[in-house]
Protein backbone atom coordinates (compact mmCIF):
# COMPACT_ATOMS: atom_id res chain seq x y z
CA UNK A 1 0.00 0.00 0.00
CA UNK A 2 1.54 3.28 -1.14
CA UNK A 3 1.74 6.08 1.40
CA UNK A 4 3.71 8.59 -0.70
CA UNK A 5 1.80 9.83 -2.51
CA UNK A 6 -1.65 8.95 -1.16
CA UNK A 7 -5.06 9.07 -2.80
CA UNK A 8 -7.84 11.09 -1.16
CA UNK A 9 -11.39 10.29 -2.26
CA UNK A 10 -14.25 12.78 -1.95
CA UNK A 11 -17.57 13.63 -3.60
CA UNK A 12 -18.33 16.64 -5.83
CA UNK A 13 -21.83 18.07 -6.10
CA UNK A 14 -23.54 17.93 -9.48
CA UNK A 15 -23.54 21.70 -10.09
CA UNK A 16 -19.79 21.99 -9.51
CA UNK A 17 -19.16 18.98 -11.71
CA UNK A 18 -21.28 20.30 -14.61
CA UNK A 19 -20.02 23.90 -14.44
CA UNK A 20 -16.33 23.30 -13.80
CA UNK A 21 -14.99 19.80 -13.35
CA UNK A 22 -16.51 18.22 -16.46
CA UNK A 23 -14.58 20.76 -18.57
CA UNK A 24 -11.31 20.06 -16.77
CA UNK A 25 -11.38 16.30 -16.39
CA UNK A 26 -7.98 14.74 -15.61
CA UNK A 27 -6.39 13.24 -18.70
CA UNK A 28 -8.30 15.43 -21.14
CA UNK A 29 -5.04 16.90 -22.40
CA UNK A 30 -6.61 20.34 -22.76
CA UNK A 31 -6.80 21.61 -19.19
CA UNK A 32 -4.39 21.69 -16.27
CA UNK A 33 -5.35 19.52 -13.31
CA UNK A 34 -7.46 21.32 -10.71
CA UNK A 35 -5.63 21.95 -7.39
CA UNK A 36 -6.88 20.19 -4.26
CA UNK A 37 -6.00 21.05 -0.65
CA UNK A 38 -6.38 18.54 2.17
CA UNK A 39 -6.41 18.81 5.96
CA UNK A 40 -6.91 16.28 8.74
CA UNK A 41 -9.50 16.74 11.49
CA UNK A 42 -6.76 18.16 13.74
CA UNK A 43 -5.48 20.64 11.15
CA UNK A 44 -6.74 24.20 11.29
CA UNK A 45 -6.31 24.84 7.59
CA UNK A 46 -5.40 22.71 4.57
CA UNK A 47 -1.63 22.09 4.75
CA UNK A 48 -1.44 19.33 2.14
CA UNK A 49 -1.61 20.21 -1.54
CA UNK A 50 -2.13 18.03 -4.58
CA UNK A 51 -4.15 17.78 -7.78
CA UNK A 52 -7.33 16.15 -8.98
CA UNK A 53 -6.34 13.02 -10.91
CA UNK A 54 -9.59 11.08 -11.33
CA UNK A 55 -13.32 11.75 -11.67
CA UNK A 56 -15.96 9.00 -11.82
CA UNK A 57 -18.07 8.33 -14.90
CA UNK A 58 -21.54 8.48 -13.30
CA UNK A 59 -23.53 10.71 -10.94
CA UNK A 60 -24.87 8.95 -7.86
CA UNK A 61 -28.64 9.51 -8.25
CA UNK A 62 -29.29 9.06 -4.53
CA UNK A 63 -26.95 11.90 -3.50
CA UNK A 64 -26.50 14.00 -6.65
CA UNK A 65 -22.71 13.74 -6.36
CA UNK A 66 -19.85 12.19 -8.29
CA UNK A 67 -16.78 10.51 -6.80
CA UNK A 68 -13.42 12.20 -7.34
CA UNK A 69 -9.85 11.45 -6.30
CA UNK A 70 -6.86 13.64 -5.54
CA UNK A 71 -3.23 12.58 -5.38
CA UNK A 72 -1.34 14.19 -2.48
CA UNK A 73 2.42 14.02 -1.79
CA UNK A 74 2.99 12.55 1.70
CA UNK A 75 6.75 12.46 2.35
CA UNK A 76 6.43 12.54 6.17
CA UNK A 77 3.75 9.84 6.26
CA UNK A 78 1.26 11.89 8.28
CA UNK A 79 -1.57 11.04 5.90
CA UNK A 80 -2.14 7.45 7.00
CA UNK A 81 -4.43 5.35 4.77
CA UNK A 82 -7.90 5.05 6.33
CA UNK A 83 -7.94 8.49 7.98
CA UNK A 84 -10.79 10.90 7.32
CA UNK A 85 -9.76 14.22 5.81
CA UNK A 86 -11.26 17.50 4.64
CA UNK A 87 -10.76 18.32 0.96
CA UNK A 88 -11.00 21.68 -0.78
CA UNK A 89 -11.22 21.76 -4.58
CA UNK A 90 -10.21 25.09 -6.14
CA UNK A 91 -12.34 25.81 -9.19
CA UNK A 92 -11.27 29.37 -10.03
CA UNK A 93 -8.26 31.66 -9.84
CA UNK A 94 -7.64 34.22 -7.10
CA UNK A 95 -9.29 37.62 -7.30
CA UNK A 96 -9.42 40.81 -5.25
CA UNK A 97 -12.48 41.16 -3.01
CA UNK A 98 -13.80 43.23 -0.12
CA UNK A 99 -14.29 41.36 3.18
CA UNK A 100 -16.41 42.62 6.08
CA UNK A 101 -17.75 41.41 9.42
CA UNK A 102 -21.02 39.53 8.81
CA UNK A 103 -22.76 41.26 11.73
CA UNK A 104 -22.61 44.56 9.82
CA UNK A 105 -25.02 43.21 7.19
CA UNK A 106 -28.70 44.10 7.52
CA UNK A 107 -31.76 42.94 5.58
CA UNK A 108 -34.51 45.20 4.26
CA UNK A 109 -37.40 43.57 2.35
CA UNK A 110 -35.13 40.87 0.99
CA UNK A 111 -32.30 43.28 0.14
CA UNK A 112 -28.96 43.12 1.95
CA UNK A 113 -27.36 46.37 3.00
CA UNK A 114 -24.75 48.00 5.26
CA UNK A 115 -24.50 51.47 6.76
CA UNK A 116 -21.45 53.35 5.52
CA UNK A 117 -19.82 56.27 7.35
CA UNK A 118 -19.86 58.98 4.68
CA UNK A 119 -19.10 62.69 4.54
CA UNK A 120 -19.35 64.56 7.84
CA UNK A 121 -19.50 61.14 9.57
CA UNK A 122 -23.10 60.60 8.52
CA UNK A 123 -24.45 57.05 8.20
CA UNK A 124 -25.45 56.19 4.63
CA UNK A 125 -27.60 53.28 3.45
CA UNK A 126 -25.75 51.08 0.94
CA UNK A 127 -27.27 48.01 -0.82
CA UNK A 128 -24.71 45.23 -1.26
CA UNK A 129 -24.37 41.87 -2.95
CA UNK A 130 -23.18 39.08 -0.66
CA UNK A 131 -20.65 36.40 -1.51
CA UNK A 132 -19.32 33.44 0.50
CA UNK A 133 -17.69 33.52 3.94
CA UNK A 134 -13.88 33.33 3.92
CA UNK A 135 -11.88 33.07 7.16
CA UNK A 136 -14.91 34.25 9.14
CA UNK A 137 -15.48 37.38 7.02
CA UNK A 138 -18.14 37.93 4.37
CA UNK A 139 -17.09 38.52 0.75
CA UNK A 140 -18.90 41.49 -0.81
CA UNK A 141 -19.43 41.05 -4.55
CA UNK A 142 -20.85 44.50 -5.14
CA UNK A 143 -21.83 47.77 -3.44
CA UNK A 144 -18.66 48.48 -1.44
CA UNK A 145 -15.16 49.68 -2.24
CA UNK A 146 -11.99 48.92 -0.32
CA UNK A 147 -11.25 51.57 2.30
CA UNK A 148 -14.84 52.54 3.08
CA UNK A 149 -16.01 52.62 6.71
CA UNK A 150 -19.01 50.52 7.66
CA UNK A 151 -21.05 50.41 10.86
CA UNK A 152 -20.75 47.06 12.62
CA UNK A 153 -23.54 47.23 15.20
CA UNK A 154 -25.64 49.60 17.23
CA UNK A 155 -28.85 51.62 16.92
CA UNK A 156 -27.94 53.81 13.96
CA UNK A 157 -30.21 55.08 11.19
CA UNK A 158 -29.32 56.51 7.76
CA UNK A 159 -28.53 60.21 8.07
CA UNK A 160 -27.46 59.97 11.72
CA UNK A 161 -24.09 61.51 12.61
CA UNK A 162 -21.66 59.13 14.31
CA UNK A 163 -18.22 59.41 15.85
CA UNK A 164 -15.95 56.82 14.18
CA UNK A 165 -14.00 54.49 16.46
CA UNK A 166 -11.70 51.98 14.79
CA UNK A 167 -11.99 48.29 15.73
CA UNK A 168 -10.35 45.23 14.15
CA UNK A 169 -12.12 43.80 11.09
CA UNK A 170 -11.79 40.24 12.25
CA UNK A 171 -14.32 37.44 12.02
CA UNK A 172 -14.74 34.37 14.25
CA UNK A 173 -11.88 32.57 12.52
CA UNK A 174 -8.38 33.91 12.89
CA UNK A 175 -6.46 34.74 9.67
CA UNK A 176 -4.57 31.88 8.09
CA UNK A 177 -0.98 31.41 9.18
CA UNK A 178 1.41 33.63 7.27
CA UNK A 179 -1.33 35.95 5.98
CA UNK A 180 -1.47 39.63 6.97
CA UNK A 181 -4.09 40.54 9.55
CA UNK A 182 -7.39 41.99 8.37
CA UNK A 183 -8.46 45.24 10.06
CA UNK A 184 -11.68 47.22 10.35
CA UNK A 185 -13.36 50.27 11.97
CA UNK A 186 -16.09 51.13 14.36
CA UNK A 187 -18.16 54.17 15.13
CA UNK A 188 -20.53 55.16 17.86
CA UNK A 189 -23.58 57.34 17.52
CA UNK A 190 -24.12 60.33 19.77
CA UNK A 191 -26.32 59.60 22.78
CA UNK A 192 -26.96 56.05 21.54
CA UNK A 193 -23.99 53.68 21.97
CA UNK A 194 -23.26 52.22 18.58
CA UNK A 195 -20.34 50.25 17.31
CA UNK A 196 -19.77 51.14 13.73
CA UNK A 197 -17.55 49.39 11.34
CA UNK A 198 -14.52 50.39 9.50
CA UNK A 199 -13.41 50.26 5.97
CA UNK A 200 -13.71 46.97 4.31
CA UNK A 201 -10.34 46.06 2.84
CA UNK A 202 -9.43 44.56 -0.49
CA UNK A 203 -8.43 40.97 0.20
CA UNK A 204 -7.18 38.30 -2.14
CA UNK A 205 -9.45 35.28 -1.89
CA UNK A 206 -10.35 32.27 -3.93
CA UNK A 207 -13.47 32.83 -5.97
CA UNK A 208 -14.66 29.37 -4.97
CA UNK A 209 -14.41 30.20 -1.29
CA UNK A 210 -10.98 28.78 -0.92
CA UNK A 211 -9.14 30.07 2.10
CA UNK A 212 -7.29 33.32 1.69
CA UNK A 213 -7.08 36.35 3.94
CA UNK A 214 -5.28 39.60 3.47
CA UNK A 215 -4.84 43.08 4.82
CA UNK A 216 -7.83 45.39 5.01
CA UNK A 217 -6.65 48.76 3.87
CA UNK A 218 -7.96 52.01 2.52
Amino acid sequence: MSIDPVHVYFDIDEATYVNVVSRSRPGSGTHASLPVQVGLSTDRNFPYKGVLDFVGNAIDRSTGTIRARAVIPNPDGRLTPGLFARAKLSTASSRQAVLIDDQAVGTDQGRNYVLVVGENNQAQYRPIELGPVVDGLRVINGGLQGGEKIIIKGVVRPGMTVTPRMVPMQGPAAPAAGAPDATKTAASAPAVPAESAKAAGADQVKADSAAGSAEARK
